[in-house]
C-alpha cells in the first residue's frame, strides 16, 4: 500500500484497483486476519487508553494515528470510541455542545447509542468488552505516504467498514463530506450494523471472498448484497423504533434512495450485485423488509445466524428462515407488492406492505428511467407497456434472471368494445431453457377513472393466478380497466454471478376478444320452390341495352338497394356502355368503365358514370393506368349511399391478370350519385376483398353493420366476417370475427363456412339468417345454395339446393366453354318472407376485342339473369 514497488512482482496488482481504494483496503483488512501482528500494525495498530471520563475529548497528550493519519480527538459512547480533529477540512469547530464538543459529534454519538442499543434489542451480537471498543474514524479520505505526509494516493469517496481494524475488530471509516452532514446521522446507523454483521460473518471468509473477489469467483458479491440490503433495513428500524431523535430529519429518509436502483431494472436477478457501494443492492431493502414482515421479526437476524453456523450464502440462509412458508409465493407477492407499494387491502393482505413509508418508496422511483407514471398514474417499477387492442398478441418479458420479476401493462382502449382478455401462459423461444415462472394478473383502474366504476391503482380490484389450464381470463375488459402482468422467475442462484448470467425472455401469449354473444332461433331449412325464370327486371335490362345511345348495355356483380323515393339502385362493377350495332352486335369501339350506377324508376333505366357521354369514366375512376375499381355491396341511410369497393392492379398473364389491392369505401349523397363526397382507406392487410356483401344494422338486429368477404382460391372459398357499430363504415372500430370472439385485428380474421363465392348475399329471413351463395367446392360451378343460421356471422347450416345456372361451359346452354356464371345475390328489398328475387352474373373467359369475340357478337351474355323462388 506504501511501497508497491517492494511488493513481490508475483503479488503485485497487474491492473488498476478499479474496485477503489475502499475496496482494496478492506481486502488488506480481512487478509490481516491470517497476517502475522507486526505485519497487521498500520490496519490495526493497538487501542489507545481508555478516555471514557474525559469531559473534552481533545485533551490527549499524544495523538492517535492510524492509517498514517494522526487523530487528536476521540469521545465514547457504548463501547465505541470516535476518533476526529477539528479544524479545516475536518468536523467544523462550531456550533459546539456545552460539553465544548462538536455538535456534529455528538449527534454521531447518539446516532451510534440509538443505533446500538436497536441492534442488540433485536437480538443482533457484537463483541461488548469494555476495555476492548469499537472504532468509528472521521475524516479517513486519503491514504498517504507515512513519511512524507504531503504525498497522498487514494482518495476515499465513500464510508465503509473494515473487517479488521481497530483492536482487531471491524472498524468504521466515514470521510469528511463538508456539503452535506450525511456522515453524522445516517451513516452511522447503516456502517455499524455493517459492524454487527461481521460477526456473523468470520473474517477468514471474509478474507477468502475478498480474495476471490479478485481472482476469479465472486464470493464476496455474493454476501454483500444481503449486507447492504440488512444494513438499510436494520437503519429503517433505528428511525421507526426511536422517531423522538431524529437532527438531520433528511437523512431520516437516506435508507430508501436507492429504491429505484432496484426497481427500475426489477427483472434482473434478485440477489443481484452491481459493484461496492453501487446503487441496487442497497434498494433491495425492500426484500428483508417484506419478509420480515411476513415471517416475523427475527427473520433478518435469523438469516445471518444461519450463515455463521452453516457458512451458508444468503440465498441459502433465506430458505432455512422461512419458517415453513413457501418461497416462491413470497418472491412473487413480494412482486406484486413492489409493483403495488400499498398498503395491504382485503384479499391482498400478503401482497403489500404495512410499513408507512410505501408512499415515500413510490415517490422516490420517479427519478429512474422507465418507472414514471402513465395511465395507471404515479411511478412504480419498471413495466412494459401495451395497448389490449381487441384481438391477439405475444408479449415478451424482456430478459428475466433468478428472482427477478417483471411487469406488462395492458390498458383496455377507449372507444373499444368490452372483450375477455385472457392471458395464457408463457413459451421460450427455441433453444432456451424452460425457466421456473410464476405470474398472476392484476386488475385496476387509471387514474381518476376509476370512481363508482373500479378502485384505481395502487389499490387493486382483484388479483387472478393461472387456472389449471395456464390461463387467466378476465371478461368485461373495457376503458378505463388495465390488467398488468406480474411474471416471477423462481430458480434462484447461490452465486450473483451465476444469477446475473441466467436470463431467459418468456413469451405469452394475450388474447383480448369480444366475447361472441349467440341468437337463439328455431332453425330449420329452407323449402326452395321450382325458379320462375326470366324475372323482372330483365326485360327492362335488356330493353335499355338495346336503345341506349350510351348507357348501359352489360355488366355484373349487380347489387341493389332501394332509395327513399321508392326508386331502386343498380351498383355494377365492369360495365360496357352503348350503343349497339343495328343488329343487336356490340362495335368493338364500345366504351367499357369499371363501376357504374343504373338507376330504375319504374320501367326506365338511367346510367350515372362519370367523365362526360362522350368521354365516360367510372364513378371511381382509377388512380393509374394499373389499377382499378371494382364495386363490392353498399346500403343506404337517410341520404347517403356506401359503397365498398376493392380496388385491383394488373398481376400475372392469362384469363383473369389481377390482385386485389386495397379496399375502400365511398360515401355519395343520393342527390348527387356522379361522384362521391368521401373516399375512405378501409382495413386491407389482410388480402380480404371486404364488401362481398353487406346486412346493414337496420336488418341485423344488434345495431351493427355485418361486412362480408372471403378468403379467396381457385375453389373452396371461405366466408370472412367483419362489423362495425351503426351505420357508418368510416366511422368505428372494425371487429373480425373468429370462433372465440370478436378481434379488431384484420389478419386474424378467422374463416366460417366453405364453398361460398367472391360475392354472396345474407338476409334475415323468418327470424334467422338467410345465405345464398354459389357452390365453390368446384372450380365454375353452376349450383347456387341457401344456408340458415340464428346468427349473422356463423352457423350456417341445412345447406339446401337453389338453383343450377344453366350457362356456364361446353354442356352448358351456350356450348361454350369460355362461358362462366357467378356470384348470385338476393334482392331483399324486391323479395319477401315467402318470395326471393335472385340474381347471378354470367360472363366469357374470351376477352378478345373483335367482332367474332363473345362480348362482341353476343352483348346479351354480359348482363344479370334475374329469377324468382318461393320459399317457406
Amino acid at each position: 500500500m506504501t511501497a508497491p514497488e517492494k511488493v513481490p512482482a508475483r503479488l503485485r496488482p497487474t491492473g488498476p484497483l478499479s474496485a477503489g481504494p475502499e475496496a482494496y483496503l478492506t481486502y488488506l483488512s480481512a487478509m490481516s486476519a491470517k497476517a502475522s501482528g507486526a505485519a497487521r500494525q498500520v490496519l490495526s495498530p493497538p487501542g489507545p487508553p481508555s478516555n471514557e471520563n474525559s469531559f473534552f475529548d481533545c485533551t490527549h497528550d499524544e495523538p492517535y494515528q492510524f492509517l498514517f493519519k494522526k487523530y487528536h480527538c476521540w469521545a465514547n459512547v457504548d463501547n465505541f470510541v470516535i476518533f476526529y480533529n477539528i479544524g479545516a477540512g475536518e468536523v467544523a469547530p462550531t456550533p459546539a455542545e456545552p460539553s465544548g464538543r462538536p455538535t456534529a459529534i455528538q449527534d454521531m454519538l447518539d446516532a451510534v447509542s440509538i443505533s446500538a442499543k436497536t441492534y442488540r434489542s433485536m437480538g443482533f451480537e457484537i463483541s461488548n468488552i469494555p476495555a476492548v471498543p469499537h472504532a468509528i474514524f472521521i475524516g479517513t479520505d486519503q491514504i498517504c505516504d507515512p513519511v512524507k505526509e504531503w504525498i497522498c494516493f487514494s482518495k476515499i469517496k465513500a464510508p465503509f467498514t473494515l473487517p479488521i481494524g481497530y483492536n482487531f475488530l471491524p472498524t468504521i471509516l466515514i470521510p469528511i463530506d463538508p456539503s452535506e452532514p450525511i456522515s453524522y446521522d445516517y451513516l452511522p446507523r447503516h456502517e455499524l450494523f455493517h459492524v454487527f454483521q461481521y460477526s456473523y460473518w468470520k473474517a477468514g471468509k471474509v478474507a477468502l471472498a475478498y480474495y476471490r473477489q479478485y481472482t476469479d469467483t465472486d464470493e464476496f458479491g455474493s454476501m454483500n448484497w444481503w449486507m447492504e440490503a440488512t444494513a438499510e433495513w436494520a437503519t429503517h428500524q433505528t428511525y421507526l423504533r426511536s422517531p423522538s431523535h431524529v437532527p438531520y430529519p433528511s437523512q431520516r429518509d437516506m435508507y430508501a434512495s436507492k429504491v429505484g436502483a432496484f426497481l427500475s431494472k426489477p427483472m434482473l436477478a434478485l440477489n443481484a450485485w452491481d459493484g461496492l457501494g453501487k446503487p441496487r443492492q442497497y434498494g433491495a431493502f425492500l426484500l428483508p423488509l417484506y419478509l420480515t414482515e411476513q415471517i416475523g421479526p427475527d427473520f433478518v437476524r435469523s438469516t445471518w445466524e444461519h450463515i455463521r453456523s452453516a457458512e451458508s450464502s444468503p440465498i441459502t440462509a433465506i430458505r432455512a428462515s422461512l419458517g415453513g412458508r413457501d418461497l416462491n409465493v413470497l418472491l412473487h407477492t413480494f412482486a406484486i407488492a413492489n409493483y403495488r407499494l400499498a398498503a395491504p387491502q382485503y384479499g391482498l393482505e400478503a401482497m403489500g406492505y404495512r410499513d408507512p413509508d410505501v408512499a415515500l418508496w413510490r415517490s422516490t422511483l420517479a427519478v429512474e428511467d422507465g418507472t414514471e407514471g402513465d395511465s395507471l398514474g404515479g411511478a412504480r417499477p419498471m413495466r412494459r407497456s401495451e395497448a389490449a387492442f381487441v384481438g391477439y398478441n405475444q408479449v415478451a418479458s424482456g430478459l428475466l434472471s433468478p428472482g427477478g420479476s417483471s411487469y406488462t401493462d395492458f390498458t383496455a382502449e377507449q372507444g373499444a368494445a368490452p372483450a375477455t382478455l385472457t392471458i395464457k401462459g408463457f413459451s421460450v423461444l427455441p433453444g432456451q431453457p424452460v425457466p421456473r415462472v410464476t405470474w398472476s394478473v392484476l386488475v385496476w383502474a387509471q387514474a381518476g377513472k376509476g370512481s363508482g366504476t373500479m378502485p384505481e391503482y395502487p389499490t387493486a380490484q382483484y388479483v387472478r393466478a393461472p387456472s389449471s389450464t395456464g390461463e387467466v381470463q378476465i371478461e368485461n375488459f373495457r376503458y378505463p380497466m388495465m390488467a398488468t402482468l406480474v411474471k416471477t422467475r423462481l430458480d434462484l442462484r447461490t452465486s450473483t454471478t451465476a444469477a446475473k448470467n441466467d436470463s431467459t425472455n418468456p413469451i405469452w401469449s394475450v388474447d383480448n376478444y369480444v366475447p361472441l354473444k349467440r341468437r337463439t332461433c328455431v332453425l330449420r331449412p329452407p323449402v326452395i320452390g321450382p325458379p320462375q325464370l326470366d324475372a323482372a327486371p330483365v326485360d327492362t335490362f335488356n330493353a335499355y341495352a338495346a336503345a341506349t345511345p350510351d348507357g348501359w348495355t352489360g355488366g355484373d356483380s349487380t347489387y341493389s338497394m332501394r332509395m327513399p323515393d321508392g326508386r331502386t339502385l343498380w351498383l355494377f362493377s365492369d360495365t360496357f356502355l352503348g350503343p349497339l350495332n343495328a343488329n343487336g352486335t356490340r362495335p368493338t369501339s364500345a366504351k367499357v368503365i369499371n363501376n357504374s350506377f343504373v338507376i330504375q324508376d319504374g320501367n326506365k333505366l338511367t346510367t350515372v358514370h362519370g367523365g362526360t357521354a362522350s368521354a365516360p369514366k367510372a364513378l371511381l375512376p382509377p388512380p393509374d393506368d394499373t389499377h382499378w375499381y371494382w364495386s363490392g355491396d353498399g346500403f343506404i341511410t337517410g341520404d347517403r349511399l356506401q359503397v365498398m369497393f376493392n380496388r385491383y392492379r394488373r398481376q400475372g398473364t392469362g384469363p383473369m391478370p389481377f390482385a386485389f389491392d386495397q379496399n375502400v369505401v365511398a360515401t355519395f349523397s343520393l342527390s348527387d350519385l356522379t361522384k362521391p363526397q368521401s373516399l375512405t382507406t378501409m382495413p386491407s392487410h389482410a388480402g380480404v376483398a371486404w364488401g362481398s356483401a353487406i346486412l346493414p344494422a337496420s336488418r341485423s338486429g344488434d345495431g351493427y353493420t355485418y361486412i362480408y368477404g372471403v378468403s379467396d382460391a381457385p375453389i373452396n372459398k371461405k366466408m370472412k366476417v367483419a362489423r362495425v357499430r351503426g351505420d357508418d363504415l368510416r366511422n368505428g372500430r372494425w371487429q373480425y370475427y373468429t370462433s372465440w370472439g370478436w378481434t379488431e385485428v384484420e389478419e386474424h380474421a378467422g374463416e366460417t363456412l366453405t364453398g361460398i363465392a367472391n360475392e354472396y348475399s345474407v338476409t334475415p329471413w323468418q327470424g334467422q339468417f338467410l345465405m345464398v351463395s354459389q357452390d365453390s367446392t368446384e372450380a365454375f360451378s353452376g349450383l347456387i345454395n341457401a344456408f340458415t343460421s340464428c346468427d349473422p356471422f356463423d352457423g350456417f347450416t341445412n345447406k339446401t339446393y337453389v338453383y343450377r345456372m344453366p350457362e356456364p361451359g361446353p354442356l352448358g346452354s351456350y356450348l361454350d366453354g369460355d362461358i362462366i356464371s357467378y356470384n348470385p345475390h338476393v334482392h331483399f328489398e324486391q323479395s319477401t318472407e315467402d318470395s326471393l328475387l335472385i340474381s347471378y352474373n354470367v360472363n366469357s373467359m374470351d376477352n378478345r376485342v373483335q367482332d367474332d369475340a363473345d362480348h362482341y357478337r353476343d352483348p346479351g351474355i354480359y348482363r344479370p339473369r334475374f329469377f324468382r323462388v318461393a320459399i317457406r
